[in-house]
């Protein structure tokens, strides 16, 4: 920093508002707070040191034990608890994180609060069929311009858009996905005799009492339009429109139909909010050889916050660990909580609305991996003849056909009857019957089908599963000459669209790869081995990139439901037919699930474990790091760090007050469109001056000077200095290189893809990239070309276009199509060995440019 910096951030420091710094009483003492308490906090001697800077640069420095012993308004301590074999272990319990959440504004403001219903596609966990369809979790009421609390059930007048002023009944509250936040009432409308003849002409209502209500039509209106809320009528009739006549409710559905919502009286006067919860479940080992120290953990997180909130690690909400027990044995005060926040609810300040709400609480899904999976359900696991816990597949009979779902009620009345059993061989029978066994579960007893919250988890059931198998099973067939071929392959592949590389020796060390790296490998397999697969192992190859392609897409069509179910099943009778071996395998019969998954959660990436076992390391290193002398104590101290680190990321809003010159220096680097990694030589920036001739936007003639593709394209200042860049920031905020190959929005001409030439910057500010266009080959219907692997084709051209660097939406992944115009060398390469160079051949792979096909790579999915 420069000393006038210094002097800004003092200022700051020393003046900054105590209300925009809640719960501390300044921005000063926030950061105090925080340093202290930091994961890795400072010596008692260097902090006395920097409270005597700041005091010494003239700042009011609160005491060093008023800091050190602040207590955070909504901190819990965490309570000791008992495992049923009486090991104890200490928990932060779930209503301490929802009140937490609901106490911090962005927070607050974040959480979706109703079902969202979407008639195109899911992109969110709370799009899914599950959130909206089932009772549990529909939103009991809506608050009418912050005073009139409307329940689901109640009787009300609204605007209807035909007749005005009508009676209703209020059936349900949501969003929709292509109207935004607005909230949006089903009613079942309610006419009165004057009302209904108006609306169907020829009606007879002579033997209706005047003070019958008849039950026409369910329409949807805006929040808005609801006027008051009325008393229940004492009679409803229903008019069926397809027989032309009235239909009388049985007492019972009269009874059912106008009796009030059950959380109406319970909130006596309160908003109520619907927050379903996801739990996380998993077990990470403290050791680096991920192989012994294991601790089990218990994660929580919020369903209604977007998935790019929900996988940050601030939201992200440890619970519980031990190394001494498993996730089933501290489930106990979990399932008491669960059963509590749905049933009972909790009140809690909501900073949205700036008062107390009531909370509903219930239990949306659980993410686990299959043997976790199976653990918390009283299943015995993939080594079961009923391997699967999602249906009665048969290991041996019927492992690629979906057998009869698992309900929780058919395993209650499963694990009676292994109970029953005099000798243990008999349950043994049984339990192999089944596939469950009948251990106490408190899982089992919360609200709701338990063995309906468990969606396959795509990081150990895809990446761990089929994609390392079918690796493993085809790299041991491979020669020595064949593996030195498919490491040319690699070295020569252009990774332009993907985040992440294949680390290590893919021919020799993938047994040893982790989920990152098999992801990498499944979006380029398809390019780089088919020419040394049988044609069996291709059509495997095929089938399960295209499951890959499913379960890792952005979004997902229920309109497409039956088609990728049909991709899926494809899979797995490819591999019954193919490599039969792999058939057995419990996580190969799970992709029979995946789109059901789907259809209730949204797209996989909304749910899967990736981003949540990051955290999940992260704790269990700090754990690891207490565990040394007294585990008790060390797990209450780790849960004390793990909340001060949770708040600190949870309040790092507040450095946004200070100003971007100071702190946030870089934030323009990420903004779409901005110029990065300027072209140097010996140090300094490389300055063109560049002539070219431009029609339209396509450069016609280009004078090429230091570096080729050097353009400037402003007819009316040829002569000035440019500044070349070798990268530009799409508009998804990552960085394209050079040399990449981007997707154009919107398109220019008829080009939607390109290549990257270079990037400059006008002294205007004006920042613009050179791309060389591609052209899709079509056939005579004009139809777009296939290539064997159903990726489509494309030629590059040779026209040259500059657009302005907004215009670039993302990096994609082009692959040159090589057919037998490319070739293996020899080259020699020198290898420095004790101080010494020596000589070395290596083969490499040598693509023939002047061959101008290539095919979008479809299976680049990140």
């Amino acid at each position: 920093m420069d000393e006038v910096s210094v002097q800004q951030l003092l200022q700051l420091l020393g003046n900054s508002d105590h209300t925009s710094c809640l719960p501390f009483p300044s921005l000063l003492f926030a950061l105090l707070f925080f340093l202290i308490h930091s994961p890795h906090p400072m010596g008692k001697s260097n902090l006395s040191f920097v409270w005597f800077v700041m005091r010494m640069a003239g700042l009011r420095v609160p005491s060093f034990t008023k800091v050190k012993n602040f207590k955070m308004p909504d901190f819990v301590s965490p309570t000791r608890c008992l495992s049923p074999q009486g090991l104890p272990f200490y928990y932060r319990s779930i209503s301490s994180v929802i009140s937490q959440c609901l106490g911090t504004p962005k927070l607050a403001s974040s959480l979706i609060r109703f079902p969202v219903e979407s008639t195109t596609t899911y992109t969110e966990i709370y799009h899914g069929k599950r959130w909206n369809s089932e009772p549990r979790f529909a939103a009991p009421m809506v608050s009418i311009a912050g005073v009139l609390h409307v329940f689901v059930k109640d009787c009300v007048t609204f605007l209807h858009p035909q007749l005005g002023p009508t009676r209703g009944i209020i059936d349900k509250i949501y969003h929709r996905k292509d109207l935004g936040t607005e909230v949006l009432v089903k009613v079942d409308t309610l006419l009165d005799a004057n009302q209904f003849k108006f609306m169907v002409p020829n009606s007879c209502l002579f033997y209706l009492p005047d003070s019958t209500l008849i039950l026409y039509e369910q329409i949807t209106v805006v929040s808005s339009a609801i006027v008051c809320v009325q008393e229940k009528p004492l009679d409803v009739v229903r008019w069926n429109r397809v027989t032309d006549s009235f239909q009388r409710f049985s007492p019972d559905e009269c009874a059912s139909y106008l009796a009030t919502h059950p959380l109406k009286a319970k909130a006596a006067g309160r908003k109520v909010v619907m927050l379903p919860l996801i739990l996380f479940a998993d077990d990470t080992s403290g050791n680096k050889s991920k192989k012994w120290h294991k601790f089990e953990s218990w994660y929580l997180l919020l369903a209604g916050l977007p998935r790019h909130m929900n996988a940050k690690v601030e939201n992200i909400h440890f619970l519980c660990s031990s190394d001494s027990m498993s996730a089933l044995d501290m489930a106990n005060p979990i399932a008491d909580e669960l059963i509590l926040l749905e049933g009972s609810g909790l009140e809690v300040y909501d900073a949205l609305h700036n008062e107390h709400v009531l909370v509903i609480a219930p239990i949306l899904l659980f993410i686990a991996d299959n043997p976790m999976a199976s653990l918390l359900l009283n299943h015995l696991g993939g080594s079961a003849i009923k391997y699967c816990r999602i249906c009665m597949a048969d290991r041996d009979e019927s492992p690629d056909i979906i057998s009869a779902i698992r309900t929780l009620q058919d395993s209650l009345q499963q694990m009676v009857v292994i109970s029953s059993q005099r000798t243990q061989q008999l349950k043994d029978q049984h339990r192999t019957l089944y596939g469950v066994r009948e251990d106490s579960n408190p899982l089992l007893h919360i609200p709701g089908d338990a063995y309906r919250c468990f969606p396959l988890e795509l990081l150990h059931t895809l990446l761990l599963g089929p994609v390392k198998y079918f690796l493993i099973e085809v790299m041991a067939t491979f020669s020595k000459a064949q593996k030195e071929e498919i490491l040319a392959r690699m070295k020569a592949f252009n990774f332009s669209g993907f985040h992440v590389k294949v680390h290590g020796n893919v021919c020799y060390h993938h047994k040893s790869f982790v989920g990152r790296d098999y992801k990498a490998w499944s979006q380029m397999a398809l390019f780089i081995i088919s020419p040394y697969l049988t044609e069996g192992q291709q059509k495997v190859l095929l089938a399960l990139s295209k499951v890959f392609r499913i379960a890792y897409c952005d979004f997902f069509d229920p309109a497409e439901a039956d088609t990728l179910h049909q991709i899926c099943v494809g899979f797995v009778h490819t591999v019954r037919d193919f490599m039969p071996s792999l058939l057995r395998k419990q996580k190969v019969h799970y992709f029979l699930h995946l789109v059901e998954s789907m259809q209730d959660y949204g797209p996989t990436s909304a749910f899967s474990a990736e981003r949540y076992i990051c955290t999940s390391v992260c704790v269990c290193n700090i754990c690891a790091t207490f565990v040394a002398e007294d585990c008790l104590t060390a797990m209450k101290d780790a849960v004390k760090v793990l909340k001060t680190f949770t708040i600190h990321m949870k309040y790092k809003g507040f450095f946004n007050s200070i100003p971007s010159k100071l702190l946030n220096a870089d934030r323009e680097i990420y903004k779409p469109g901005t110029a990065r990694m300027a072209t140097s030589y010996n140090g300094k920036l490389n300055l063109l001056k560049v002539h070219a001739t431009i029609i339209d936007g396509t450069i016609l003639e280009l004078q090429q000077l230091e570096t080729p593709y050097s353009v400037i394209t402003h007819l009316g200042s040829m002569d000035d200095n440019v500044q070349e860049y070798r990268a530009v920031v799409s508009n998804c905020s990552e960085l394209v290189h050079s040399g990449d190959y981007v997707e154009l929005h919107p398109p220019f001409c008829e080009f939607k893809y390109g290549q990257l030439l270079t990037t400059i910057q006008l002294k205007s500010g004006r920042t613009l990239c050179l791309v060389q266009g591609f052209l899709a080959l079509q056939l005579p219907n004009g139809q777009p070309l296939f290539n064997d692997f159903e990726c489509p084709l494309f030629t590059l051209s040779r026209t040259l276009f500059t657009v302005d660097s907004t215009r670039i939406q993302k990096a994609v992944s082009m692959v040159h199509e090589c057919g037998n115009h490319c070739k293996f060398e020899k080259s020699v390469v020198l290898n420095t060995v004790e101080r010494e160079q020596v000589a070395d051949t290596k083969l490499v792979f040598l693509h023939d440019w002047t061959q101008l096909l290539y095919c979008l790579n479809v299976y680049c999915v990140l």
